[in-house]
Formats: structure tokens, C-alpha cells, sequence
């Protein structure tokens, strides 16, 4: 019998990122729509205090960069990076996930680990055009008609030429799962999805961790 994945561990949302609920809270506006980022900027704009701290929730989005505005995509995942620990003395997993040719690679490579490895996941994306809200990393591994899921929250971010990049764990390490039983191979399905429901990316890999 096949034994399903451990969960991965639940991350922190970015620090310095405005979620959702403290948007809502320090602005009046919760965001949830595309209009929000020039709503949120319009309100309340004789007030010099809130003015500024709002500029500091938004960063440069404040001052008009809403990424690349060609692009039609509101997420970019650049890359996906698997980070392993100093101790294990490997390099990084990287894949480069804002291009059908990336995309393609990682399917058609996949990831390969050692068990009892230890790792972590390091996304970096760019947000354009305007507030993104409460977007999370959907992660879903299959083996044997067994499946094991887990949402991550990655919070919600303004939109910005310069990428965002969100780890986990944070301060630690995951650690891959050892035996016989969780050897072999494994279907990942990956999503990148927001409050509003948008699924921005998906992408499907085989994740096989090897004695």
C-alpha cells in the first residue's frame, strides 16, 4: 500500500505585503476588484497621514508602476526554486515558469529528491496592472488514487516592476519523507489562485523522491 506525502507546512504571508484584511482595514476598501488600486488611492486624499501610509502599503504602485502593462497576465511566476539545505550540499532546483517553454520543461522533467532530504520552495512573481487578493499556492500530490492537498496562502499583493518572492518554510526547513513506502513517484498539480477565484497559473510535474 502507497502512503501519501506529509503535508507541506502552512507559510507566513510576506512580510511587508498588505493582505486583504489590513487593505480593508487601513483604507476602507477591501480588494476584491480591478478598480480597487485607483480606488484606494483616490479616497481620503486630504489626509496627509493616511496618504502616506498608504504609499507604504503599495510601494511604487502608489507612484503609477503597475508592472508591465503589455503583458496581458495580472501574475507571473519567474521561478520556482527548490532551496536545499546547507547541510545537504546541492544545488538548487530551478525552473523558470513565466513561459510555455518553462512550463513544458518542468513537465516534462519533473522534480527529483533524496528522501530524508531537507528543502524548502522559493516562488518569485511579479504582480501587474493592479491588486491582487488573497492569492494562494494550491499544492496536490497523487499516488495510487491517493491524494493529498494543501492550500497556502501567499496573501495579496500591489502590482509592481519589481518581483515579489514568497519562501516556505520561512525560517525552516521541510524534510522529505523516508521509507520504502513513500519512494517513487508522484503527480503534483500546482495552482495559483485568488480571492476572487482566478486561477492565474496551473501547472502539472512528477515529483519522485528516490532512495
Amino acid at each position: 500500500m502507497s502512503a501519501p506525502p506529509p503535508k507541506p507546512p502552512r507559510p507566513e504571508v510576506f512580510q511587508g505585503t498588505p493582505t486583504a484584511a489590513a487593505t480593508a482595514e487601513t483604507t476602507g476598501v477591501a480588494p476584491r476588484t480591478t478598480d480597487d488600486l485607483a480606488d484606494i488611492l483616490s479616497k481620503d486624499t486630504e489626509d496627509e497621514s493616511l496618504r502616506k501610509y498608504k504609499e507604504s502599503l503599495l510601494g511604487s504602485a502608489a507612484h503609477g508602476d503597475r508592472g508591465d502593462t503589455s503583458d496581458p497576465r495580472r501574475l507571473v511566476i519567474e521561478e520556482f526554486r527548490v532551496v536545499f539545505a546547507p547541510d545537504e550540499n546541492l544545488p538548487d532546483i530551478v525552473h523558470n515558469l513565466s513561459t510555455q517553454a518553462g512550463l513544458d520543461n518542468l513537465r516534462a522533467t519533473g522534480i527529483t529528491m533524496k528522501e530524508g532530504a531537507k528543502f524548502k520552495f522559493r516562488i518569485t512573481f511579479r504582480v501587474q496592472h493592479d491588486l491582487i487578493a488573497g492569492v494562494k499556492f494550491v499544492n496536490s500530490m497523487t499516488r495510487m488514487m491517493m491524494t493529498e492537498a494543501e492550500d497556502l496562502m501567499l496573501g495579496s499583493y500591489p502590482p509592481s516592476s519589481t518581483p515579489h518572492v514568497f519562501e516556505f518554510p520561512k525560517w525552516d526547513f521541510s524534510e522529505a519523507p523516508k521509507g520504502m513506502m513513500y519512494r517513487g513517484k508522484y503527480r503534483v498539480v500546482n495552482s495559483f489562485i485568488d480571492s476572487d477565484r482566478n486561477n492565474h497559473l496551473n501547472f502539472e510535474y512528477d515529483f519522485t523522491i528516490v532512495k
